[in-house]
């Protein structure tokens, strides 16, 4: 057996594996089509852990940007609504978690990572509590900074912060298009295609030993073989619909693993799940609020140095989730599972 995965095994019971980009695909990312040799198998790991040294930004892989394996893995446009996944998806056998939750901020390096600027910040409830370790249930629309200047290889970033005042960041390598199309005021950039879903879904994660809170059952996308204009729920090894986006009086369960699950008692359990994500509805549909028009070269920095051995900021940590001292203009308002707390600064 591989070296580093003795390593993980041996850790496996002393650390939590966490969550890491994976749309775009980070440098060094097991699927990212420019990775050479072996992926980095410490991406899902936060700053300072498992006895190795604090790497620098972008887990230490600033210096593939200019190389085969930094060549850009998409192409976005300035002003165009886009949208990031993370993974708990690991290449050792410690499978990754959300820790139900944290604050995380994207933003992009012009200067090969020199100076990373906010683009957008997710204060609470980031990774989504909702959802699993899976990509295809934790994706995250953002829009690019409109004056984000053009560049061949631009870097993106991700960070999170979660409750157990641990961080993390990945990076990936982007194509910004140029701007002479987005100065004209009639011109709308188009989506950016949906982050596509690894070919073999990751396995759920453990608990987090240090989450107090019940692991919740995942809500996804209509699918093909799922009645239309429904919201889709999985509890209890069953499939189960609601009217979309509208209250009911009963949900319906049609497909379950075991033929001796007692669907009607399963569907009351999934009505009050869809009862209560039709509450916080109203406030998840409008998440982000625009304080004012910032020019990209007066976003603040992003915040990189916090909670890990020698860093200028330390978060409160439980029962708080960050937030940021500098969100910039786009901000995503949590669901208020959590209260809000800025970071100790020295």
């Amino acid at each position: 057996m591989h070296a580093s995965k003795l390593l993980f095994l041996a850790l496996g019971g002393l650390v939590q594996s966490h969550m890491h980009l994976y749309y775009p695909p980070t440098l060094k990312g097991e699927n990212n089509p420019h990775t050479q040799g072996e992926s980095d198998p410490y991406l899902n790991y936060n700053y300072g852990c498992c006895g190795r040294e604090v790497p620098g930004p972008c887990k230490g892989h600033l210096d593939l940007v200019d190389t085969d394996e930094g060549k850009p893995v998409v192409t976005w446009a300035p002003g165009q609504k886009v949208n990031f996944t993370l993974s708990g998806s690991s290449t050792t056998e410690v499978k990754g978690g959300t820790h139900y939750g944290g604050s995380c901020s994207v933003g992009f390096s012009t200067d090969k990572g020199k100076t990373f600027k906010v683009a957008t910040t997710w204060n609470g409830n980031c990774p989504h509590r909702e959802g699993s370790i899976d990509p295809s249930t934790q994706s995250f629309d953002f829009t690019v900074p409109a004056d984000l200047p053009a560049g061949d290889r631009t870097i993106f970033a991700w960070t999170w912060i979660n409750r157990e005042k641990e961080f993390n960041m990945n990076c990936a390598v982007v194509t910004i298009a140029g701007s002479d199309q987005s100065e004209d005021p009639g011109y709308q950039p188009a989506p950016s295609s949906a982050a596509p879903k690894p070919s073999s879904p990751p396995s759920q994660p453990p608990k987090s030993q240090s989450s107090k809170a019940p692991q919740r059952p995942t809500q996804t996308q209509p699918s093909s073989s799922q009645p239309t204009g429904s919201a889709q729920y999985t509890l209890e090894g069953c499939t189960c619909s609601c009217p979309y986006q509208t209250w009911s009086s009963a949900c319906s369960c049609y497909e379950c693993k075991s033929p001796t699950t007692k669907r009607h008692l399963v569907e009351r359990k999934v009505l009050e799940l869809h009862k209560r994500h039709l509450q916080n509805a109203e406030k998840l549909n409008v998440p982000v609020r625009r304080a004012e028009t910032v020019a990209w070269t007066s976003r603040p920095d992003m915040l990189l140095s916090i909670d890990f051995p020698g860093a200028s900021c330390h978060s409160k940590g439980n029962p708080f989730e960050l937030e940021f001292p500098d969100p910039g203009p786009d901000v995503v308002d949590g669901d208020g599972e959590y209260k809000l707390a800025g970071p100790d600064c020295s």
